[in-house]
């Protein structure tokens, strides 16, 4: 009976030396998968290079009514800035300034030179591209959207049989933008290049009374955002 007691206290002894000796011992950290918990939101900085090819509706000549078609496209360039915001849900919104330059838009034998500062608020919506980007590791994302504002414009124009009626003027008009693209992620920076269509309501010289109506400059525009988080 002795022994059989010795024995069963002998093995409860050892069982607990067991697991004091086995708290002692380092445990392997388990290793977690790693999550992607997408996008945050961010504030962001921005600059953009584009060229552009600009065209009309139509051009008005006083005395009124003398309207004409365009004959021939303005070509130009544009350098923009700006600041916005990403929600973290694929829309985000930004303020931008950009100046344009576009020369040779023609009507009537009158060839425009514009300058442009165009002030837009602008939204917009990116989307990931078969699976990847909108995540914290970046990767190809598409987006759209959409701006509203003002443009701050000063034309002028030359003929090539009477240079007298090329004076130049001032004047500020509504303007609008839609704009489609491409984007690389790269976590704290984002490249992009799209399509930018740059809506002008008008703008004119004196001497001569061009009037230019509606103009579009088709954009294609390269952009860099850098983020702030």
């Amino acid at each position: 009976m002795l022994k059989w007691i010795g024995a069963a206290l002998f093995a409860v002894a050892s069982m607990f030396g067991t697991s004091a000796l086995a708290a002692d011992w380092p445990q392997p950290e388990p290793e977690l998968p790693e999550v992607d918990y997408g996008l945050s939101g961010a504030f962001y900085l921005r600059g953009s290079v584009a060229g552009n090819a600009m065209w009309a509706r139509n051009v008005e000549f006083c005395p009124c009514p003398n309207s004409a078609t365009p004959t021939d496209m303005g070509w130009g360039y544009s350098l923009g800035a700006g600041a916005g915001y990403e929600f973290g849900n694929g829309f985000r919104t930004d303020l931008t300034i950009d100046w344009l330059r576009n020369t040779g838009l023609t009507a009537n034998g009158y060839s425009a030179d514009l300058r442009s500062t165009v002030a837009l608020a602008n939204v917009y919506y990116d989307f990931d591209l078969g699976g990847v980007g909108l995540s914290a590791d970046g990767g190809w994302q598409g987006y759209v959207g959409a701006g509203l504002g003002k443009a701050w414009h000063y034309t002028s124009a030359t003929h090539a049989t009477n240079p007298d009626l090329a004076a130049g003027a001032g004047n500020r008009s509504w303007a609008g933008a839609v704009m489609a693209g491409v984007a690389y992620d790269m976590g704290a920076a984002v490249a992009d290049i799209g399509y930018r269509a740059l809506w002008h309501k008008g703008f004119s010289t004196q001497g001569s009374g061009m009037w230019v109506q509606d103009a579009v400059a088709h954009e294609i525009r390269a952009s860099v955002r850098y983020r702030f988080y």
